[in-house]
Formats: structure tokens, C-alpha cells, sequence
């Protein structure tokens, strides 16, 4: 393999013809760029330069064919160490999800994909569920992690979570006591689960408050003044479960999908995607 510091001292004393001249280009003596071209010289088995007396020089005729070549060879180097060096081009993931899956999915597997994808900026927009595949058809988002309505066969993927009963650290709560809920404003959300649960048993529960926004809700449960009803993998701290203890009822399960726009057509994409996999596989 040919030794880029030696092609440069062949280079710059072709140019200048002058040992003198070449070793002050390079800010080295000159016996350096001389012992630099004689270790071409041997390892191409041929003279490329004559030496006269004192500094002047000329290219023989093998060192003029090979000139054109070690050019060549230093400018492809260059242009190499230029790309590579280069500011990569960001690519952006728009990602729709709602607040909870934010929170929890999501952020376990953006630690995993962030760091291996510097040149990847994540956007996330948070949104209800079934507003998110009509952002996704009208080309808002790429991504949309959402709990499954059934409403499309194309998904990436769809899991099944565990709904899970979750309150404060200090909330407590008897047996016969009645459960004391917090849900959204609307009455989209798991109440229907909660409830469904809780009249099998024979239980009561009511809603103690409400929030129009998940964070409101998470705030109420936070504050040990209310439980609310959760997937499993959406479960972070300091929420805690609740369950056989406080008498409470199994829930059931409901489906967390992934929809993608143009499956394939960008890697990054899909990398996110998988990595969204398997995070969902994970035992929360």
C-alpha cells in the first residue's frame, strides 16, 4: 500500500522541483521529503526523480507517467476525509402517539434508538387515538402508535397490553370501599373497562374528577386522590398497580398498533419502527 505521506512529498517536489522549496511547503527539512520520495522510489522498484547537484531536480520519465497518479490518489484521499467529516443531512421521523404511550413506550425506546441515530431528529406529535390515522393518511406524521381501533388491516404491528388499575404512592383503598376514578373530560378513554370490571363484582365507583388533557389526569393520580386504569407497558413511576389487595377486578386487555406510511421506502423509518417493536415485546 502506498504511504500517503510519501505520495505528498512526491507530489509537492514534482511541482517545485526544489527540495529547498518542497520541505518549506511542508514545514519539514529537506531530508525528510528526500528520504520520504526514496521510500517510493523503492517501493514502486523505480527512479522517479534524478537528483542534480545542490537542490535541482528533474522527473524522469517514469516519475511524469506516475505524477498523474499519486495526484489522483491524494485528491481522491481528500475528498474522502471531506465526506466523511461532513455535516450529515438530518432525516426526521414525525411520530403521532398519545400522551401515555409518550410517556412510556416511547421514551424507553427513543434511549435505545437516539444515540445509534444521531443523524435522525424524532418529532412527536401527541394527539387521541382516532385522530392520529387521519394525520397519518393526510402524510402529517410517518409513525402512529396508538391503541388499536380495528379499523385497518396494514398495521406494522399490534400487541396485546394488559389494562392495569394504578394510583398514587400513598393512595390506599379498602376492599369495600368505593373506588374513587379519574378520567378524561370527554369520556374517551378506559373508563368503559373500569366500570364493565367493576360491575361484575358488584363494586361501585365513581368519578372523583376529571381533566380534559392526560396530564391533568396523571396529576390527580399523583396526588393519591384518585385511581385510574392504564396499558401495562404505559405504566411508569411513580404510578403504582393496584389490584387483588384492594379488591379490585381484572381488567381485560386492548390492542397498542403501529400504522407506517411507505413501509420500506426509508430505512430510518423502519429502524424506528422495529425498534417500537421491540420495545412493545419487552415484558412490561
Amino acid at each position: 500500500m502506498l504511504d500517503p505521506r510519501a505520495l505528498d512529498s512526491f507530489v509537492v517536489a514534482a511541482e517545485t522541483l526544489n527540495f529547498s522549496e518542497a520541505a518549506a511547503r511542508r514545514n519539514t527539512v529537506q531530508s525528510a521529503i528526500s528520504a520520504q520520495i526514496r521510500k517510493l522510489e523503492e517501493q514502486l522498484g523505480q527512479r522517479l526523480i534524478d537528483r542534480g547537484r545542490g537542490q535541482a531536480m528533474s522527473l524522469t520519465a517514469e516519475g511524469r507517467a506516475f505524477l498523474a497518479y499519486a495526484q489522483r490518489i491524494l485528491n481522491l484521499s481528500d475528498e474522502a476525509m471531506a465526506m466523511m467529516q461532513a455535516p450529515k443531512e438530518q432525516r426526521v421521523i414525525r411520530l403521532g402517539t398519545n400522551v401515555t404511550l409518550a410517556m412510556s413506550v416511547v421514551a424507553r425506546a427513543l434511549k435505545g434508538f437516539a444515540p445509534e441515530n444521531p443523524n435522525v431528529k424524532i418529532e412527536i406529535l401527541c394527539d387521541r387515538s382516532d385522530a392520529l390515522l387521519p394525520k397519518l393518511e393526510a402524510g402529517e406524521i410517518d409513525l402512529a402508535l396508538m391503541m388499536d381501533q380495528g379499523k385497518r388491516a396494514d398495521r406494522v404491528f399490534v400487541e396485546h397490553d394488559q389494562l392495569i388499575w394504578v394510583a398514587g404512592p400513598g393512595f390506599t383503598l379498602q376492599p369495600d370501599q368505593e373506588v374513587p376514578l379519574v378520567f378524561l373530560s370527554d369520556g374517551r378513554d378506559l373508563r368503559a373497562y373500569a366500570f364493565a370490571a367493576l360491575d361484575r363484582i358488584g363494586r361501585r365507583g365513581t368519578i372523583a374528577h376529571s381533566s380534559p388533557h392526560p396530564m391533568g389526569v396523571r396529576s390527580f393520580v399523583v396526588a393519591d386522590l384518585a385511581a385510574t386504569v392504564l396499558p401495562s407497558r404505559a405504566i411508569v413511576a411513580p404510578l403504582r398497580r393496584l389490584g387483588n389487595e384492594e379488591g379490585l377486578p381484572e381488567l381485560g386487555g386492548i390492542g397498542i398498533a403501529l400504522y407506517q406510511r411507505m413501509q420500506g421506502a426509508r430505512p430510518e423509518l423502519d429502524g424506528f419502527a422495529q425498534t417500537l417493536h421491540e420495545e412493545m415485546q419487552a415484558v412490561p
